[in-house]
């Protein structure tokens, strides 16, 4: 059993993730919220990895509050900063400090590559998570990003309250390409950019 690490322990993904690993049935699953592990705390971080000592680890906690960098709301900013970039960073170095050879899977955004007005800092963050994992890749770790586009999840009904449920990525389909990539079925270093309309391609 391959001990599974995975932040953001209460989001709608993570849970996606969770029932994704169960039915395949190889993995120990450990989803902590903030409450268990801070990712953006250091040693909160290091005590809970330390205590589990993963095998692999999935970078899933997010935080967006959308605002205009006119209105300088600069501590939504920087909380979108440092959960979504920094506790990657932290969370990562953590893990790979145990053990070198975790794989370490990196839950990006389409907002990553695509600007959106009102979403800077998350965006930005985004954009740094697809290029540290490149960089990770190109010093040898076992890292993937994968990007959800629209996906159906409370973060995003909250964000667009009208949307058509049926026009999204769920986030079963979502946690399914997720367990390709924790099985080595794309390149390292690579960011799979997850959508409705292509989904079925990736699951082929």
């Amino acid at each position: 059993m391959k001990k599974v690490i995975i932040t953001g322990g209460n989001g709608d993904i993570a849970k996606g993730i969770i029932s994704e690993l169960k039915i395949n049935g190889e993995y120990e699953i450990y989803a902590p919220g903030k409450e268990e592990m801070d990712v953006t705390d250091i040693n909160s971080v290091k005590n809970y990895i330390n205590s589990i000592d993963p095998d692999i680890l999935i970078n899933n906690a997010g935080y967006i509050v959308p605002t205009t960098i006119s209105e300088y709301d600069i501590r939504n900013d920087k909380k979108s900063i440092e959960i979504n970039l920094f506790g990657l960073f932290n969370c990562t170095g953590a893990v790979l400090n145990k053990n070198s050879e975790a794989i370490v899977i990196n839950i990006g955004s389409s907002a990553g590559t695509k600007a959106r007005g009102e979403w800077s800092s998350y965006c930005a963050a985004k954009a740094g998570v697809i290029m540290a994992t490149k960089c990770w890749a190109d010093e040898g770790v076992k890292t993937i990003c994968i990007s959800p586009g629209r996906t159906a999840t409370k973060m995003r009904k909250a964000l667009y309250p009208n949307e058509d449920q049926n026009t999204l990525l769920t986030t079963s389909q979502f946690a399914q390409v997720v367990l390709k990539a924790i099985k080595g079925e794309y390149d390292y270093g690579t960011n799979i950019d997850v959508n409705i309309h292509n989904i079925e391609e990736l699951l082929q």
